[in-house]
C-alpha cells in the first residue's frame, strides 16, 4: 500500500510540475487528495483519516480565491486521468458523508470544473 502511494505521489509530482506551468499548481492539492484515491477506487472500505484531513485543507484552499474551487477540481480531474483511476460514483457521493464535510469544490465522475 505504501509503495502504491509512493508511486502515485511520484508520478503526480512529475505531472504536477508540467501542469504547474499553467495557471495552477497541483502538487499541494495532490498531496491532500491522493490519500482518498484508494477509497474512491474501492481498495479501502473507508476513507483514511489522512483523506478526510486533506479534504479539510482543500476546502480551505478553495476559499482563498474565486478560482480555488475550479483549480482543485481540475487537479482532481487531472489526477484521475493521469492515474487512469476509475473513481466509483457511489464512493464519490459518500465521501462527504464519510468525512463529515461539505465540499467547497466540485467532485464527481463527470466533473464540470467550469460550471
Amino acid at each position: 500500500m505504501s509503495l502504491l502511494f509512493a508511486c502515485i505521489t511520484g508520478l503526480f509530482w512529475v505531472i504536477g510540475s508540467a501542469v504547474g506551468q499553467s495557471s495552477y499548481d497541483c502538487s499541494e492539492m495532490a498531496d491532500n487528495f491522493i490519500p482518498c484515491v484508494t477509497y474512491l477506487v474501492e481498495l479501502e472500505s473507508r476513507p483514511a483519516d489522512r483523506c478526510c484531513s486533506g479534504l479539510q485543507v482543500l476546502n480551505q484552499m478553495a476559499k482563498i480565491n474565486d478560482k480555488g474551487p475550479r483549480n482543485i477540481c481540475q487537479c482532481i480531474e487531472d489526477l484521475a486521468y493521469t492515474m487512469n483511476a476509475p473513481y466509483v460514483a457511489s464512493r464519490i457521493q459518500s465521501l462527504s458523508r464519510e468525512c463529515h464535510i461539505h465540499f467547497s469544490f466540485p467532485i464527481s465522475i463527470a466533473m464540470d470544473c467550469y460550471r
